[in-house]
């Protein structure tokens, strides 16, 4: 989006505004480059403080004998906020009732016959579900490969944070905004309208609660679990879990001041929750960028990845060969300038009944131009093939 507004700015002569509470490391480092003009805006528009964060440590609840998905200190808060006639949220960017099934006794795990992902258990519905092609299953409750019926749960969801909220906090109304409630086109409006209207009230949610949000009554955020983002495979993950960290503590004491956040981790001294809690944006911008410059990492590089896609494996092999020695022609027509050049399975090798392979590129930026123009030659070489290649620049996502 960004490119694309960049392109109408130049073709139209106008000016471009950013606008983010967590602009992202690419973007802030070209403030720092005089290439884009910073503009601050340091206080909230009411002038309110940020909602202090209070990080727990999980794994001391557990030795404490807690060994729920909530901390004290999280249920102490929300027992405050409640006898205060206040609101809460309560975040996890996960939906579902658990992330998956797996057999206690041979390991099994039920995965869509059409995509290679595990099936979400929906308690709700009593169904399995794939969360990337939407095909439903029956929930197992004996395992096809050593039919035993010792079937357990992964780890939570919305749905299951629902559950349990509702049995401690049987008097208070609880709201669910995730990929699952909000049907139709104005259902997340709908949503949030009941949910404003009712005070003392609980809102669980993924990320699409999490900025945007004007809430009024809301003096307690609850981040379930703040690890889940820290640790995928992905060199934004810090960034993008010091984003939504930032972005959701900030719905809470928006008119009072008051507001608390609980941020529950089973990593509580990780660099990420340090400068979160104190919202140091530029403490996080410094350390990150080190961390990216030193390991070779955009902004200071540029990554491509091609994705090739068929329903027939053998074709989407076959094209990925030979595309990954087109590919190899340009790195070695550019080699002083390339980083890394490798080609795999997708980390979801099949979605919608297509398998998925890529092609993964990293190289400097001094010679960017020459090097994307010469992959969309290599790419374009293969337009009458069968397999559908993709082409992404610096990909919010590997996987």
């Amino acid at each position: 989006t960004i490119e694309v507004a960049e392109f109408r700015k130049n073709f139209n002569s106008c000016p471009l505004v950013l606008g983010s509470a967590t602009p992202s490391i690419e973007t802030f480092a070209k403030t720092e480059l005089d290439e884009y003009t910073l503009l601050e805006l340091p206080l909230r528009a009411s002038n309110y403080d940020m909602p202090k964060v209070q990080i727990v440590d999980m794994l001391g609840e557990i030795r404490a004998g807690n060994g729920g998905m909530f901390s004290r200190a999280l249920l102490s808060e929300l027992d405050d906020c409640f006898r205060a006639k206040k609101q809460a949220i309560l975040f996890l960017n996960r939906r579902g009732y658990t992330s998956f099934l797996r057999c206690a006794m041979c390991g099994y795990i039920p995965r869509c016959t059409d995509c290679d992902a595990p099936l979400v258990y929906h308690k709700e519905d009593e169904k399995l579900k794939c969360h990337f092609c939407g095909k439903t299953y029956r929930v197992l409750t004996q395992c096809p490969k050593c039919q035993s019926k010792h079937i357990r749960q992964g780890a939570i969801g919305t749905q299951k944070i629902v559950s349990e909220i509702k049995e401690i906090f049987p008097d208070i109304p609880v709201f669910r905004m995730d990929n699952d409630t909000v049907t139709g086109k104005n259902g997340h409006q709908k949503i949030l309208e009941e949910f404003t209207a009712v005070t003392p009230a609980i809102l669980v949610g993924t990320q699409m609660i999490a900025k945007g949000h004007d809430f009024k009554n809301v003096e307690v955020v609850g981040i379930v679990d703040a690890d889940q983002s820290l640790y995928q495979s992905d060199y934004r993950a810090a960034e993008k879990t010091f984003q939504l960290i930032t972005q959701v503590s900030g719905r809470a004491g928006r008119h009072s001041g008051l507001g608390k956040t609980i941020l529950q981790s089973y990593a509580p001294k990780h660099y990420v929750y340090r400068y979160a809690a104190n919202y140091d944006y530029k403490g996080f911008f410094g350390r990150e960028l080190n961390i990216r410059e030193t390991t070779d990492f955009p902004p200071f590089t540029t990554i491509v990845r091609l994705l090739i896609t068929h329903e027939k494996e053998n074709l989407v092999i076959d094209l990925t060969r030979d595309l990954l020695q087109k590919i190899k022609e340009v790195r070695d027509r550019h080699f002083d300038e390339f980083i890394y050049l490798g080609a795999n399975k997708s980390p979801h090798t099949r979605i919608k009944n297509k398998f998925r392979y890529q092609i993964v590129l990293r190289f400097t930026k001094s010679a960017e131009c020459d090097i994307i123009k010469e992959i969309y030659a290599a790419v374009n070489s293969f337009k009458n093939k069968k397999p559908s290649i993709i082409t992404e620049i610096n990909p919010s996502s590997l996987s």
